[in-house]
């Protein structure tokens, strides 16, 4: 079977998370903190200093963002209407409403609305925002368009840090609330570690250690992962005359979902593994990671249009 997707590890973390076990602390320490500085690196423009903090998921550093975004008086927030569920659920989780944008343009509404972007299958939405939903993307030097960016680590993603997200942003004020929530809202004193005062009502968003050096390890090898995607990417393209420019999916569109799920069910059987990009949508996306060789991909090229050239879905 070629797989859809996979993390690409090798002895490189096993060692990292070897070391962190072996330090007797694995929880947000010292490997959390370089890690932040080290993706704060990666990302921030030439002169530029973004402030990062390593959640235990994107979903917790959305909750951050919304949670940031209800202080500021912000009603509701409004979502591309092709998305992950994490990017609205979350939202509506923290107290605000939910809608996207198709509907928000019909629906004469009160309130302040925040808008959300999401980066879909890496490529970059420069649409004006709040908050950004970079779950897909992870490119080097990289401007924020809102006042916050939220990363994901998901073992599916372009790197992962065995899950884990990032909240980012340019503002230290926002920076500095976010710091406190991500850690049941404690502020330590000068006492020490065990000793502290609760500042804020949140929290439970921190990574841990362990995490963070999987991470630390992934994103030394994220230029060499992408660059070996976009070369497939690129493959993928002259095969199928499309022009797709993200490298976190390659996405193809058919005539409806019930067609999606009809191709998904008959390329298993020939041993490839292909999956719906949101239920309900006509996307479909095909084997797209850092190891997937060119005799398996042209594999999947050939599969795919022979079940396309039977039922002509394929649409360009």
């Amino acid at each position: 079977m070629i797989v859809h997707t996979k993390p690409e590890t090798n002895r490189l973390e096993l060692d990292a998370v070897n070391r962190v076990i072996k330090s007797n602390w694995i929880g947000r320490g010292l490997q959390c903190e370089a890690f932040e500085k080290e993706f704060s690196d990666y990302i921030s423009p030439k002169g530029k200093h973004y402030y990062c903090l390593f959640t235990n998921c994107c979903t917790s550093a959305l909750k951050m963002a919304y949670k940031w975004a209800k202080e500021e008086g912000y009603t509701g927030i409004s979502y591309p209407d092709n998305t992950y569920c994490a990017t609205y659920a979350s939202a509506s989780e923290m107290g605000l409403e939910v809608l996207p944008y198709s509907k928000m343009l019909l629906e004469g509404l009160d309130g302040r609305w925040a808008i959300v972007t999401v980066h879909f299958g890496s490529i970059k939405d420069k649409e004006p925002c709040i908050i950004e939903d970079s779950a897909h993307r992870i490119e080097p030097n990289d401007p924020l368009i809102g006042k916050i960016r939220c990363y994901s680590f998901h073992p599916n993603k372009n790197m992962t840090a065995n899950y884990g997200g990032m909240f980012c942003t340019n503002n230290k004020k926002i920076y500095e609330k976010a710091k406190l929530w991500i850690g049941d809202g404690l502020k330590r004193t000068k006492l020490g570690r065990f000793d502290y005062t609760v500042e804020a009502m949140a929290g439970g968003y921190e990574g841990s250690d362990v995490m963070a050096a999987v991470g630390r390890v992934q994103l030394k090898k994220l230029p060499e992962f992408n660059r070996k995607r976009n070369i497939l990417v690129e493959r993928y393209n002259k095969a199928f005359k499309s022009d797709w420019k993200g490298n976190h999916i390659f996405v193809l569109y058919l005539e409806n979902y019930k067609e999606v799920k009809k191709a998904i069910v008959a390329l298993e059987k020939e041993g490839v593994s292909c999956k719906s990009h949101y239920p309900g949508s006509n996307v479909i996306t095909l084997p797209l990671y850092p190891s997937l060789s060119f005799k398996e991909q042209d594999e999947v090229i050939r599969k795919f249009n022979a079940y396309s050239y039977r039922t002509k879905l394929l649409l360009f």
